[in-house]
């Protein structure tokens, strides 16, 4: 949180010739001295009944690897971030990263009863240094949300090697986890304890890793490029009674492509991120899963309902998405987004179910009504916008509202749940231009904290395709998720609410 808010202010406040030279820097920057490409990355998990997890997505490449090279933006190894080489060889700069090893990556069966480990959105300085064969880079990750756990740190030896072909880049990394880092991730409490389950309280570990990553220039266009790692967990992870490995391993490969694909920074044509206002209407077709996980009662593990499968409310739904980004001084944006997602549905339980202080027998005929409603709020500030390309970052908050109703009209039960709150929101959006009237746009949301009596996780992620017919109208392509898990101390919901909702989108543009 500190490293965004200090980019926040200074480029609020750009109160120095200082402040505006390294904007200006930032903004000199041309997006086709990069490829753009899709890649596939794959992960495997550590905790008891975690299984391999992998995500599709695109992202920007060199045909150097950046240790060849003095560019200040760093886009290797998951990290993102600056940095400043001087000619003596040191690193200076500072990443950030998502680490989705938690466990509310998946829905973990066997880890039901646990509290949820949380994705961690770190931030690290960044110091290396490069003047020998072998490059050396230390790194301090820190959570910028919340106290989920204490720090990481990463130091990386490095061989890297330059060929006619490209690029291979084989290292060894220690990776020092925090007592506070284990215990959130891999320790169990005394309120978690079952049989089966002893509590457990591990102190700081080392773990060691070796990779390789590496990039073949198929020609001068096109770009492969395929990393590979191998994490050993030391005796502190490894003897955790939620983990069940001794090592787990990640990858990924990547197709790039690089012709001068994105417009030119000095296109003179009509620009459609101008000021002004842009609506835009659109049409989910939309997958739900969502689960009420009430707390323990009597001594009895917390008890999971599965709203879609155990009450019989459709996954599946078509909603309406409403949004709107007023652009100003050509820095400076806010954006407004709203949908509403309701399912109904009658069924009869297959088993005993609690709900709230409620026991509904097996075969009780229930009628439930499930609605779902948020709205965003964001100002943004773009680091970057011209022709070619828009960067940018925001703050905002989600203001979700969540009702459950199930009524048992043959015994007379009624129960309601309900949660209404703000949810503060920090993240980032990004357009690139790909042709006079087309772009590629990216937007992510992220909620890591404790907030009034609310703690918990949210991640929006958005991706989209839209083309611009006229100056005014445009239509487009895109996908959205939208995920939240939220622990709450209020009576309303007694317990937790994991919400996962996601889905392609087809929307219409205007601009006024």
């Amino acid at each position: 949180m500190k490293v965004l808010a200090r980019i926040l202010l200074i480029s609020l406040a750009a109160p120095s010739a200082h402040a505006d030279s390294i904007l200006d820097f930032i903004r000199n920057y041309d997006l086709n001295d990069y490829a753009l490409g899709i890649s596939y990355s794959v992960s495997e998990s550590a905790y008891r009944g975690g299984s391999s997890n992998g995500i599709a997505y695109p992202y920007l490449t060199s045909f150097r690897h950046n240790a060849f090279t003095d560019d200040w933006l760093i886009l290797t190894g998951g990290d993102v971030g600056v940095r400043w080489v001087n000619e003596s060889g040191w690193v200076l700069g500072a990443v950030t990263r998502i680490r989705t090893e938690g466990t509310d990556s998946t829905l973990l069966d066997e880890l039901a009863d646990i509290d949820v480990r949380k994705w961690r959105v770190e931030a690290a300085p960044l110091i290396g240094w490069r003047r020998w064969p072998v490059h050396f880079e230390l790194k301090w990750y820190n959570e910028i949300f919340s106290n989920f756990g204490g720090p990481t740190t990463e130091f990386r030896m490095s061989l890297p090697r330059e060929h006619a072909w490209g690029w291979i880049v084989p290292s060894v990394t220690l990776v020092n986890n925090s007592a506070g880092f284990n215990r959130y991730y891999y320790g169990v409490s005394e309120s978690e304890a079952r049989p089966g389950l002893d509590p457990y309280d591990p102190g700081s570990s080392t773990n060691v890793r070796a990779g390789v990553s590496t990039g073949y220039a198929i020609n001068n266009r096109w770009l492969l490029s395929l990393s590979l790692h191998h994490e050993w967990l030391a005796a502190e992870i490894s003897d955790s009674p939620i983990v069940d490995k001794d090592s787990v391993w990640s990858g990924n490969i990547g197709i790039a492509y690089n012709n001068d694909i994105f417009r030119r920074r000095e296109y003179e044509g009509a620009l459609f991120r101008s000021a002004g206002f842009e609506f835009r209407i659109g049409m989910y077709n939309n997958q739900t899963d969502s689960k009420i996980i009430q707390r323990p009662v009597e001594g009895n593990p917390p008890e999971e309902i599965d709203v879609e499968d155990v009450l019989g409310v459709n996954k599946r739904k078509s909603i309406i998405h409403f949004e709107g980004v007023w652009r100003f001084a050509h820095f400076h944006r806010l954006e407004i987004g709203h949908f509403e997602l309701g399912r109904d549905s009658d069924t009869t339980l297959l088993s005993d179910i609690r709900l709230g202080d409620e026991i509904f027998s097996e075969g009780t005929q229930i009628e439930v009504a499930a609605e779902l409603r948020v709205t965003k709020v964001a100002y943004g500030f773009s680091l970057m916008n011209d022709a070619q390309k828009e960067l940018g970052i925001l703050a905002g908050v989600h203001i979700t509202n969540y009702e459950a109703l199930v009524v048992a009209p043959g015994t007379g039960q009624r129960v309601e749940t309900s949660i209404n709150t703000p949810l503060p929101v920090i993240g980032a959006y990004g357009s690139v231009a790909l042709g006079p009237r087309s772009d590629l746009s990216a937007n992510l949301q992220l909620f890591r904290m404790e907030f009034d009596h609310y703690s918990g996780s949210l991640n929006n992620f958005y991706l989209g395709f839209t083309h611009y017919f006229t100056d005014t109208i445009g239509a487009g392509i895109g996908y959205n998720v939208y995920l939240m898990n939220l622990d709450s101390a209020d009576d309303d919901l007694r317990g937790s609410l994991k919400m996962r909702h996601h889905g392609p989108i087809l929307f219409a543009s205007f601009n006024f």
